[in-house]
């Protein structure tokens, strides 16, 4: 999710209708969801394409950036053609969505919808976190907050679970952050982000970022 497969100014057209296109001019954003129909003004534009984005945007959107997603975009068409660049376009694909989700977040989320993200951010390190139970036990149909909590986030409770505990795996093997000592094991870092099994984290993680934990910002 959230990966960037394209950043620069010249671009193949039928590629806008797979992907989330953020298109950048000076401290103006525009953000046009997959297969909309709205035609952006590009020509020597900065652009931006992200696959399987989790965004719950359903038409396009202007918006005046604090210089972030620029400068997000503009490290993004350093990495896309680098070796081993795919783990920093991933993480700065997360960055680009999070960022145009604070931006365009104009409403605050249904109240039952915060009450699981709150849920969830709480348990991110519980390798016991049992999230369809707590959903079952809320005063809901458990049917009708799944699908109104990706309505409101772009992403089932499970894949936005999934997706924090993998940005929380990225921040941690990122930052270089030791116990006292040596570096953290894939073990102890899968242990952090709420994975029983260090085996399946590395899958998860692999699947995710596209290179194994050990390997990751190296």
């Amino acid at each position: 999710m959230n990966k960037i497969v394209f950043a620069g100014l010249d671009f193949d057209g039928e590629l806008l209708k797979k992907y989330l296109e953020i298109v950048i001019n000076e401290d103006t954003v525009t953000v046009v969801p997959p297969y909309c129909n709205y035609q952006a003004e590009k020509a020597g534009e900065l652009c931006v394409l992200i696959d399987q984005a989790v965004l719950p945007l359903k038409e396009s959107v202007t918006f005046s950036d604090g210089g972030g997603i620029k400068q997000a975009a503009l490290q993004a068409e350093e990495f896309l053609h680098c070796e081993k660049g795919e783990a920093v376009l991933q993480a700065l694909g997360n960055l680009i969505v999070s960022l145009v989700c604070f931006y365009t977040d104009k409403k605050k989320r249904s109240p039952i919808v915060e009450i699981v993200l709150e849920d969830i951010a709480k348990n991110l390190s519980n390798c016991a976190y049992a999230l369809d139970d707590f959903i079952k036990k809320l005063p809901l149909n458990y049917d009708y907050v799944r699908k109104l909590f990706q309505k409101e986030t772009g992403a089932t409770p499970r894949a936005y679970l999934e997706n924090a505990r993998m940005e929380l795996a990225a921040s941690i093997l990122s930052s270089g952050v030791s116990n006292k000592y040596s570096h953290y094991s894939v073990s102890q870092v899968a242990e952090a982000c709420g994975f029983a099994e260090p085996l399946y984290f590395s899958r998860v993680f692999k699947k995710h970022f596209g290179v194994a934990p050990s390997l990751f910002n190296q």
